[in-house]
């Protein structure tokens, strides 16, 4: 068997803001409009599923004493530094930039899913 890529599900409480916030800020696009959920893709062919979380009590991140760990994320090609400065400028909440065998931060959507942006580990 070989893997090709993976897919998040993504819980939500406006499927229709949360596809404009994806698409804005990580170039996501609808794909498929189902009657459960929104498949949105990125040229690159990253998929995620938006999925209603009507009542909020749906978590997409793992919560410990120390803090939230997100439980998905995206390596990025794109300056690690210069992405974060921008989702800051933007008004988007994030963590601290953090070096652990790279760089990489956290960031939340609308809805309070933490998610990582990670630049991927370092090249020397």
């Amino acid at each position: 068997m070989q893997l090709k890529t993976s897919y998040q599900y993504i819980p939500v409480t406006n499927l229709q803001q949360a596809l404009e916030w994806y698409s804005e800020h990580l170039g996501f696009k609808l794909a498929v409009e189902d009657p459960i959920c929104l498949e949105l893709r990125t040229e690159s062919g990253v998929r995620v599923f938006l999925i209603p979380n009507d009542e909020g009590k749906v978590t997409s991140h793992m919560n410990y004493t120390n803090g939230v760990q997100a439980t998905y994320g995206f390596i990025v090609a794109e300056d690690i530094h210069l992405l974060y400065q921008q989702f800051k400028d933007k008004g988007i909440k994030v963590g601290k930039l953090t070096d652990y065998q790279g760089l990489s931060f956290k960031f939340f959507d609308p809805d309070g899913n933490a998610i990582e942006l990670w630049g991927d580990y370092p090249t020397t």
